[in-house]
């Protein structure tokens, strides 16, 4: 009877080892969530490859970020590219996340039907723009303030202030492209990849777009910025992945997301698009460099993040950043 009871144990145990051997080799699975444009072109390669080191990850592209805010707040995502800004009110109310890297340095420009060379030369004009009370209006309006460049906000119905930019905020860049294309709009800020669909369409009615103003690097001069832009979107984790080794295997993916983006531009789309996005590009490396794609851990770039959060009225405590070092 012993006998039969030692056999049992062995092969209890065996079975017991061989089940968590198989767990460590294929992880569980995770959910990523990313907003469409630059910050789902910045995990690109992560889509592509499905996994993370042992674990699988799905990867859901969405319109915005508000769809993501609330899967956060439910727990349902176990990690998410966001807005910094919305990233760091994510971190306030669910202290499950950190804040895992920087993967956008900014991806805003001013674009428009006719050339011209300063600021100064938008006064008195009307220029479409989206991001009220979000980072394109803050972006802006510091580079103009530090330029002593004036503004006002204006609707459709509001006359032209001779004396400052008239700024009319639309939702999304859809909605400003149309006003360009019609020459509604003689000017425009946007990001990208938004700016190359833009041309694309003006393309085929033989309406030139001029690349004026690069927002990226006029908030580098405007503020002394440490890194070419500001950090536009981050990626949060939850802070219990963050061991046994996924850290590194995380940040090894992004830091290889440049690389293979360019490496696979006739694939991209097809790649972007099984995810969920809803552009239909031909993406070229021109397109990526301008979306200013990066994967500077967060706890390097704690200077350029609270500068940047700032803006906000937030502030960006030390608890909330991941930091392999604290491991």
């Amino acid at each position: 009877m012993k006998k039969y009871i030692a056999i049992l144990l062995i092969v209890t145990i065996a079975f017991t080892c061989a089940c968590v051997l198989c767990a460590c080799e294929t992880g569980e699975e995770l959910t990523l969530y990313v907003p469409d444009g630059a910050p789902a072109l910045s995990v690109a390669k992560i889509i592509n490859d499905g996994k993370v080191g042992n674990h699988k990850v799905t990867t859901t592209v969405t319109k915005g970020g508000n769809e993501i805010v609330a899967k956060c707040a439910s727990g349902e995502a176990d990690m998410a590219v966001l807005p910094t800004n919305a990233a760091v009110n994510v971190m306030k109310k669910n202290s499950d996340y950190l804040l895992f890297s920087v993967n956008v340095y900014g991806v805003l420009y001013v674009v428009g039907t006719e050339q011209i060379s300063n600021l100064s030369d938008l006064v008195g004009q009307r220029l479409y723009s989206i991001g009220l009370t979000n980072t394109p209006e803050l972006v802006f309006k510091t580079i103009c303030d530090t330029a002593n460049v004036s503004y006002v906000n204006v609707d459709d119905s509001t006359p032209n202030s001779d004396g400052a930019i008239n700024i009319l905020y639309k939702e999304e860049a859809s909605d400003v492209i149309p006003f360009v294309l019609n020459k509604t709009a003689k000017f425009a800020l946007i990001g990208e990849p938004a700016v190359t669909q833009l041309k694309n369409k003006a393309a085929e009615k033989n309406v030139t777009i001029y690349d004026l103003f690069d927002l990226q690097q006029l908030w580098q001069e405007a503020t002394g910025s440490n890194e070419l832009g500001y950090p536009q979107a981050s990626l949060i984790v939850k802070k219990d992945l963050l061991t046994n080794g996924f850290a590194a295997k995380l940040l090894a993916a992004l830091q290889a997301n440049n690389q293979f983006a360019k490496s696979h531009l006739s694939s991209l789309n097809a790649i972007m698009r099984g995810a969920g996005s809803s552009l239909d590009l031909n993406y070229t490396e021109d397109l990526l460099n301008r979306c200013n794609l990066t994967a500077i851990p967060a706890s390097s770039a704690v200077e350029d993040l609270n500068k940047y959060l700032a803006k906000f009225n937030l502030q960006l405590d030390a608890d909330k950043i991941y930091n392999a070092n604290n491991d």
